[in-house]
């Protein structure tokens, strides 16, 4: 029933209009020349269904009473008043309408199967790629057995399974820095990224382009947010914008619904229900979606005007197998404090070096929550979002791969805002650490068909960023606490470990300062991409903002074990 066809594609979906006022006036006046009633809204009655083709299409609805509300265009209206001449007794069940008004309605009755396909999609068609269970029984018996085989060794020699463990997160931590040394030496040197313009397309050749904006306890960022998509260079005939919000958010809604009707706008309400999730939001929204290509743009985004543009031309000169282009996200307020730079110097390691390399690397991307672009067709194929994960991005980035797509890069940003504050940079690092856990736990049910999907190649990606930088990140403080005690104490780690802890002790500091290392390197090219070199003074505040980061990544621990689902939401 809500499979995605071609009418749904190509219809006009009923707001292609110049204004709300301009939409009524126009189908009021029909209503007058056919000597029918004229209804500003639409209900449909309880027990009412609809299919997509026919929200699509958003030109008759039929109600439970066997009430019809119709929305004829100018060259139907000739035709229509021929028909009632010869069906006088037809009136009597007739109403005109917008097709705004009938496509709401339409939307409404069919939005139980929208919610239900929105919670359960993924987790019925591939269950085994869903974190709506967050552990399998055999994932929970090995981490008992784990678990319990270390508290008894711990028991009898504390020294060897402290050197253990601390040998395997030394392996993880050196492989992340080796990719980023890796990544730095691919970052490209040329102009500032914004100087390059994509492939020149005739306006009368472009597609229709959906973007999805969820949006969540956002009213005084919409003003901004719609002046920002005002001023994306597409054919405003060919945008299909939608402002995807939740039912019980009534002051963002009230908010949107202030907004000047604009034609390639629409508000699209998700009822209550399931986990509130912006995955769970963006899969309710994409069957209503017109476009061949999808993007997903946050509260805060900015992104560059021709972006649109750049992904498009992208995506015709790349095969059929490359299903989503990552955009760069470049923070915009790292003059805000010592937090925001950081977390400035952290996007453009990652959006300018790090990510281009594992594209032309072809492996795995953990895609960012936003300004990501997908073939519709292949984002449908793996299943959509999972509703389920709260960090869905990183999760579909790797289930792409799995299904054998691929992920590449763009060079035209999107600007963001960095929080500036302890707290909620904490609450939405635990989060994306939690998700993380999330998707390592999901795709690591069966390793044997992981290798087998992934191939090498993948699987080593997945192994040095999906595991390397969790596995970084809980070993970080292990590593500090070794080098301390051996400056302060160095007889004692001598006397208890004899040369084996002096090989960890001196691994340990190896790994720091090759660490620290292939993270400025990497940062001072990627920042330079885009001119802004003398951010990467903050270099010098790393070590504590890795310190941070491995206190969200044991915060996230508790959070999955307490409430696997939670989105905490951080607030712009």
């Amino acid at each position: 029933m809500f499979s995605v066809n071609r009418l749904q594609r190509e219809a006009d979906g009923g707001i292609a209009v110049a204004a709300e006022g301009d939409e009524a006036a126009t189908y009021a006046a029909r209503a007058r020349r056919l000597g029918l009633p004229f209804v500003p809204s639409v209900d449909l009655g309880a027990g009412a269904t609809a299919d997509l083709a026919a929200i699509a299409a958003a030109r008759a609805a039929r109600a439970t009473s066997g009430h019809w509300y119709i929305a004829p265009d100018e060259d139907a209206v000739a035709t229509s008043l021929h028909w009632l001449s010869r069906f006088p007794s037809a009136r009597g069940r007739l109403c005109v309408a917008t097709p705004t008004a009938i496509r709401a309605a339409l939307i409404k009755a069919a939005s139980p199967e929208l919610m239900r396909a929105a919670v359960s999609g993924l987790a019925d068609r591939h269950p085994h790629l869903s974190a709506r269970r967050v552990a399998t029984t055999p994932q929970l018996v090995a981490a008992a057995s784990l678990v319990g085989a270390l508290g008894v060794f711990a028991a009898m020699a504390p020294f060897a399974v402290v050197a253990l463990l601390n040998l395997i997160g030394a392996i993880f931590f050196f492989g992340v820095s080796a990719l980023r040394f890796v990544a730095a030496g691919r970052v490209r040197r040329r102009l500032p990224i914004d100087d390059a313009r994509p492939e020149a397309v005739s306006d009368d050749a472009l597609p229709v382009y959906s973007v999805l904006v969820p949006l969540h306890g956002e009213a005084q960022m919409i003003p901004g947010l719609v002046a920002a998509l005002d001023a994306i260079d597409w054919p405003r005939d060919r945008l299909d914008v939608k402002l995807v919000l939740e039912e019980s958010d009534r002051t963002t809604i009230a908010a949107a619904r202030r907004l000047a009707p604009r034609a390639h706008l629409e508000i699209v309400v998700v009822p209550k229900g399931g986990p509130q999730t912006k995955p769970k939001a963006l899969n309710y929204a994409l069957p209503l979606a017109r476009g061949e290509f999808v993007t997903v743009y946050d509260a805060e985004d900015r992104p560059h005007p021709r972006q649109l543009r750049e992904a498009h031309a992208t995506f015709l000169a790349a095969g059929p197998d490359v299903a989503c282009l990552q955009a760069g996200l470049v923070i915009d307020n790292g003059d805000r404090g010592w937090l925001p730079l950081l977390f400035s110097i952290e996007y453009a390691a990652l959006f300018d070096g790090l990510l281009p390399a594992l594209a032309s690397l072809k492996m795995p991307l953990p895609l960012g929550g936003t300004s990501n672009h997908f073939r519709r067709a292949a984002l449908e194929a793996v299943g959509g979002w999972d509703p389920y994960n709260v960090t869905e991005d990183a999760d579909l980035g790797l289930r792409l791969s799995r299904f054998g797509y691929r992920c590449a890069t763009l060079d035209m940003a999107t600007l963001e805002n960095a929080p500036i504050r302890l707290l909620p940079w904490v609450r939405q690092r635990t989060r994306w650490f939690k998700g993380w856990l999330q998707t390592w736990l999901v795709h690591t049910r069966d390793p044997v068909r992981l290798w087998r999907e992934l191939g090498p190649r993948g699987t080593l990606g997945f192994a040095l960023v999906g595991t390397g930088l969790i596995v970084s990140s809980l070993v970080y403080p292990l590593h500090l606490i070794t080098i301390l005690v051996a400056l302060t104490n160095p007889l004692w780690l001598w006397g208890d470990g004899g040369i084996v802890a002096a090989m960890l002790v001196g691994a340990n500091i190896f790994n720091l300062i090759a660490g620290y290392f292939a993270m400025a390197v990497l940062s001072d090219r990627a920042l330079r991409l885009r001119g802004r070199g003398r951010e990467a003074r903050g270099l010098a505040l790393l070590p504590l903002y890795w310190l941070l980061m491995s206190v969200a990544s044991y915060r996230a621990i508790l959070d999955l074990v307490r409430r696997p689902h939670y989105w905490a939401k951080t607030p712009h």
